[in-house]
């Protein structure tokens, strides 16, 4: 009889563990998943369906039929090393100036780089960079981790700080995130819950009284974003919107109607994807969880998501990026990256030596599209690149490993199955191409190796495959060239016991 491999659809991972990953989460006595974890991180572990470093494209044919495909994700090549043996804390595509890039790198006393070139540093970590523009001049603001704020324009050329003794961080109050901006003002919230704005057309400019304070709930400040016409502040367990009513001496008045009870951990854990914003956010019921708004809320992450989540919540981060027509959220934990595929809804990991993807920016001017990146984990003080007319498959000039690994399956019967041939229908590549194929008998316990495709070769059937009551399978493709699977199965004889 003919058997298919669950390629397309399976659920990501759905069972956790008390991996002691981390013994510094601060969560002590945390029940999940019935599992009591006292100062240890919960972690997916190594069993059930998982997509690493692959996820689901479903291509519709002109005919109308929708077809799924498995594709390996591209590397991230080095752009430029722009400050050796630092660590990168932000890039900003600079629309303003005809997407210049602007890198921060340095852990403290932060230097910003113009397209490679220092224009400065700053006092503290960089924990944000926004564009703006002051009347007609496009401006980057760059917010640190020490409370001060500072500004880089060409016309100025250098790194300045905001110096108003009414600026918040100036005034003994606790920044909360960046900047957000809208109609000429810039907007800022603090650890005590209050929204502040500059003057009208200043980021230079603030004035003492300029604040009004998100109060539906008491809870405390952690970052202000701008949602299409509105400036959202978020609290540890709400969401406050205002909008523009030219009120006096702040100008923005509360949306009460729009008002959620759900909250953001951090303000690193957040990140948009045009007008939809995604974030690491909890609820007064507890738990942690990713979370999608564009006007209606919902949240994306799975059971096994939010168990992991919850015991390294302070460590998460959140970036986004486009690859081949489909979006993604990255769920960076500090040890790994899940990622979710809006198109798909579908779950799964980004892996590699290091993550080179923590801070991501994207440029798609005179129809180019290119992603560049900085880690902040990293030390090679390298800004990166997807460059999609010139893909490489490896992150950094390092090989990683795209994994697919299917759910442990019977075939509906306890009885022996003896797996005859395995054949891979997939794209030809132009060079050598290695597609491993690996199964396990024992629930995940072990892996046995079963053979090896050249998807750049026609021979593409594996036989003699072993038996079992129940098989879970592992497809593994290191190789620096493309993988793209349409479907993988073949012939197995079922037995009498």
């Amino acid at each position: 009889m003919k058997y298919n491999l669950p390629i397309h659809g399976s659920p990501y991972n759905t069972r956790v563990s008390p991996t002691a990953a981390d013994t510094s989460s601060a969560y002590a006595g945390i029940g999940v998943a019935g599992i009591m974890v006292a100062g240890k991180t919960v972690t997916t572990v190594t069993k059930d369906a998982r997509l690493v470093n692959c996820f689901i494209d479903t291509v519709t044919e002109p005919h109308g039929e929708k077809k799924a495909y498995l594709v390996k994700r591209p590397g991230f090549a080095t752009h430029a090393t722009i400050a050796s043996g630092q660590k990168g804390m932000a890039v900003l595509v600079w629309k303003g100036q005809s997407s210049k890039v602007i890198t921060a790198f340095g852990e403290s006393n932060t230097t910003i780089y113009d397209s490679g070139t220092s224009v400065g540093s700053i006092t503290g970590q960089c924990t944000g960079l926004t564009e703006t523009f002051v009347g007609t001049q496009a401006t980057v603001a760059i917010t640190s981790s020490d409370n001060t704020a500072w500004y880089y324009d060409t016309a100025v050329g250098a790194v300045t700080k905001i110096t108003d003794a009414d600026f918040p961080g100036n005034a003994g109050y606790t920044l909360a995130g960046t900047f957000a901006h809208h109609n000429g003002y810039a907007f800022i919230a603090t650890t005590d819950g209050k929204l502040w704005s500059s003057n009208l057309n200043s980021l230079t400019g603030w004035t003492a009284n300029n604040y009004d304070s998100a109060n539906a709930y008491p809870d405390l400040g952690v970052a202000a974003v701008r949602w299409r016409e509105f400036i959202a502040i978020f609290g540890t367990e709400s969401m406050q919107f205002f909008y523009n009513r030219g009120l006096s001496p702040f100008p923005y008045d509360k949306a009460v109607a729009k008002t959620q009870k759900v909250g953001l951990v951090s303000a690193k854990a957040m990140t948009s994807i045009a007008d939809t914003l995604f974030w690491c956010g909890s609820t007064d019921q507890g738990g942690i969880s990713v979370f999608q708004y564009d006007g209606d809320l919902n949240r994306i992450s799975p059971p096994a998501i939010d168990a992991a989540l919850i015991a390294v919540a302070g460590k998460v981060s959140l970036s986004s990026i486009r690859l081949y027509g489909h979006s993604f959220v990255l769920v960076y934990t500090g040890s790994m990256t899940y990622y979710y595929n809006i198109e798909d809804r579908q779950w799964g990991e980004f892996s590699s030596s290091s993550p080179l993807w923590t801070s991501v920016a994207a440029d798609s001017a005179a129809g180019t599209m290119v992603n560049y990146s900085v880690s902040n984990v990293a030390t090679g003080g390298k800004l990166y690149i997807i460059n999609h007319p010139l893909l490489t498959f490896q992150d950094d000039g390092a090989a990683f490993t795209a994994t697919l690994q299917t759910q442990n399956d019977d075939h509906g019967t306890n009885k022996r199955k003896f797996y005859n041939t395995l054949e891979i229908d997939a794209d030809t590549e132009s060079s050598t191409s290695t597609l491993t194929v690996a199964a396990s008998d024992d629930d995940y316990g072990s892996f046995t190796t079963l053979g090896t495709i050249d998807l750049s070769g026609t021979a593409r059937k594996l036989t003699a495959l072993g038996s079992s009551q129940k098989r879970a399978w592992r497809l593994t493709h290191a190789a620096n060239t493309p993988m793209r699977i349409r479907r993988a199965g073949g012939d197995m004889t079922i037995g009498t016991a």
